[in-house]
């Protein structure tokens, strides 16, 4: 039985170029840490096999203090095989970090040619595929040298399953998945992670990214740990990452400013105080909430963070603005008779009620 990790899409040293200097390396330096997470965790449970399939980093632009760590790193864990597989954002080209380190001699890097490296010593042979900058449109499962059905045949490679034959990110099927004869295949490219799943008799899996770094990365992120033997798999989901993004919908049609904040503050609490929350609030309200997330995640219980995406529409009926002789009353008045007619879009009523609210619209937005 052979006791084996498999992660992939890192993107050590991603730019995060939407967030301050100081955010970004910090969102940097929580990867690194990942990194060495993950190392630790091979060390602890003895693993024999680390199959990390694409998207080391996040591009040739890579750290002299990344490339140190991560070198220090393979090196602590002599008694575990690395196989690493280009993706797209880290392809195998001249200019490559990949051919700048130094690496041990438990570190196979795949190149552009599909390759097998035996380990006799496991009864295992590893195959593998890496993206060279050019290569995007070859198929990373299929066309692998003969298999020698007496051992465990492993694929570590990037792709795009089901991205279509326009897909410049190596793209495959699940058809192709189970014409390939292997017994598992460790796959990267989607940040979103499987389950340990099956095609034919071929096991594989997308252990997803190790760290979420958005809204379009939701849930908790890790890495795949379990053991294989010839014809048979197991596999768990390990959660790494110390935080996590989500999203969630909620209707606050006909309620109050305090009874939305209410519903917001019960809709939010079971996240936990790990969670990065975006509330994207909808339905028909007489006028702007006039909400922030400050004010949902206001004590330890709740989420780090809150961001409000306010969708909701003003709702078709008379309200006391309609009534007020106030500058609010008078912009009330206006703007919901060209809404009617549609002459404007019902969110200028909304931003400009919040506007004279003296309200931060990007704020309440959520926009970034």
């Amino acid at each position: 039985m052979i006791r084996f990790v498999h992660a992939g899409d890192l993107h050590l040293d991603a730019p995060f170029s939407l967030r301050t200097p100081g955010e970004a390396e910090r969102r940097r330096t929580e990867l690194r840490g990942d990194l060495s997470s993950l190392m630790l965790y091979i060390r602890q449970q003895k693993v024999d096999l680390c199959l990390l399939s694409g998207d080391l980093f996040d591009g040739n632009a890579v750290t002299h203090e990344t490339l140190s760590l991560l070198e220090r790193e393979l090196a602590s864990c002599p008694d575990c095989r690395f196989f690493i597989a280009p993706g797209n954002h880290d392809p195998l080209t001249a200019g490559s970090p990949y051919r700048t380190m130094k690496l041990p001699a438990n570190v196979h890097i795949f190149g552009s040619e599909k390759a097998c490296v035996r380990l006799d010593d496991l009864g295992v042979d590893v195959y593998g595929f890496g993206f060279d900058g050019r290569n995007g449109g070859c198929n990373p499962v299929l066309g692998y040298p003969k298999k020698d059905d007496s051992r465990i045949n492993v694929l570590c490679c990037h792709g795009d399953l089901e991205g279509g034959s326009d897909s410049p990110y190596c793209p495959f099927t699940k058809e192709d998945l189970a014409a390939s004869g292997f017994d598992y295949v460790a796959l990267g490219h989607i940040h979103k992670g499987t389950d340990l799943q099956k095609a034919g008799e071929v096991f594989w899996a997308y252990p997803g990214c190790i760290r979420g770094r958005g809204f379009d990365e939701t849930g908790y992120k890790g890495f795949l740990f379990g053991a294989m033997e010839k014809g048979n798999v197991a596999a768990k989901f390990i959660p790494i990452s110390n935080h996590r993004y989500e999203t969630v919908t909620v209707d606050v049609t006909g309620l109050t400013r305090l009874e939305t904040l209410e519903k917001l503050r019960k809709t939010a609490l079971p996240f936990g105080r790990e969670t990065v929350l975006r509330m994207i609030l909808t339905g028909e309200v007489e006028e702007g909430l006039l909400l922030s997330g400050a004010e949902i995640s206001h004590s330890a219980e709740y989420p780090a963070s809150v961001e409000l995406k306010d969708r909701t529409v003003p709702a078709p009926r008379f309200t006391e603005l309609e009534k007020s002789n106030t500058l609010k009353g008078v912009f009330y008045r206006l703007m919901a008779e060209k809404v009617e007619k549609g002459e404007v879009p019902s969110d200028a009523l909304k931003y400009g009620l919040l506007a004279l609210d003296d309200r931060n619209v990007a704020e309440l937005t959520g926009e970034e």
